[in-house]
């Protein structure tokens, strides 16, 4: 069978898509971005290139990839979301002198060129979507809630009485509206996945904010491997050295998302506390010698290992 390797920059309303057959010649073209487009293309992909099979590459874009990730699914064409940060640096690499969307489509398709077949492993799944919907809300308003809150703070010896009036209006609505989101976002994660609540009162200091940002991760990546994981949220180590004389000391490589970061930490601080388990790693490395904040990011490296073995266990015994 040929192998057809397709990259796909994607946008907001358009996917500026390279195809290559064989890492041959590459064909680019710009169609929309919603299903009728898509589906028009799997069509043209078809009839043009038969009996081949097709290899997807395309960056994590929010929600933007989704309905081309559901579709590339539903016909069972092979499709990998590639690490932004992985494909600049392979973009660099190139050396090319301009950067557009046409370009970028052919640097990934160049680039998923280099992966082992079997890794192409991105699913769709669709309770990942629904609870994504959620967080992605909520983490808005947490946003919103902060900046406000800063505005209001910086303006207070310029007051406005009636301008005043409505920011605080507003920020007060912006807190209930996300506390509201909250409560909804925890009850369709309980619908969705009834074992999360005894995960919960296992895992001493886990709690559904985390889960919230965890299991989506572990609904789209059910193809990788726990290190692989561990990776992609940033708790894997990152080492630099040069030749035989730099070394420096290990830190955490941070690639993944600063806030589900953010959440291990706070809930590790807590399980320290109150999880007996968590407390004597803590404890024992620190009288080993070892920096507490290397202590720390082993307890939550710990932590989501944890979490991520008994979700999984929740859902063979469903």
């Amino acid at each position: 069978m040929r192998k057809v390797f397709i990259g796909v920059d994607v946008g907001m309303d358009k996917l500026d898509v390279s195809i290559s057959l064989d890492g041959q010649k590459y064909d680019t073209l710009q169609i929309f971005n919603n299903e009728g487009s898509i589906l028009g293309f799997f069509d043209y992909l078809k009839t043009t290139y038969k009996k081949s099979d097709f290899y997807f590459g395309y960056e994590a874009t929010s929600n933007y990839m989704h309905v081309l990730q559901r579709l590339v699914h539903n016909n069972d064409f092979k499709q990998i979301m590639v690490n932004p940060y992985v494909m600049a640096h392979y973009l660099k690499h190139l050396n090319s002198r301009t950067k557009n969307d046409k370009i970028d489509s052919i640097g990934i398709a160049k680039f998923i060129q280099t992966i082992e077949h079997e890794d192409f492993k991105t699913i769709f799944n669709q309770d990942d979507k629904t609870l994504r919907k959620y967080t992605s809300s909520i983490n808005l308003l947490r946003k919103l809630d902060t900046q406000l809150k800063n505005l209001i703070h910086s303006q207070k010896e310029n007051p406005i009485e009636l301008l005043d009036s409505l920011l605080k209006t507003l920020l007060l609505k912006i807190k209930e509206t996300k506390k509201g989101l909250d409560k909804e976002a925890e009850k369709v994660l309980k619908e969705l996945f009834p074992h999360v609540i005894e995960l919960k009162n296992q895992i001493k200091g886990v709690g559904y904010a985390l889960l919230l940002e965890l299991i989506p991760i572990f609904l789209k990546s059910q193809n990788y491997t726990l290190k692989q994981l561990q990776s992609f949220v940033g708790l894997s180590p990152r080492i630099f050295q040069s030749g035989s004389s730099v070394h420096k000391r290990e830190s955490m490589s941070k690639r993944g998302s600063s806030l589900v970061r953010k959440l291990l930490y706070l809930c590790t601080m807590s399980a320290i506390q109150h999880n007996q388990i968590i407390k004597e790693k803590y404890n024992r490395l620190v009288d080993g010698g070892k920096n507490k904040m290397v202590a720390l990011v082993a307890c939550m490296s710990h932590l989501f290992r944890a979490v991520y073995v008994k979700f999984h266990q929740g859902l063979v015994n469903v």
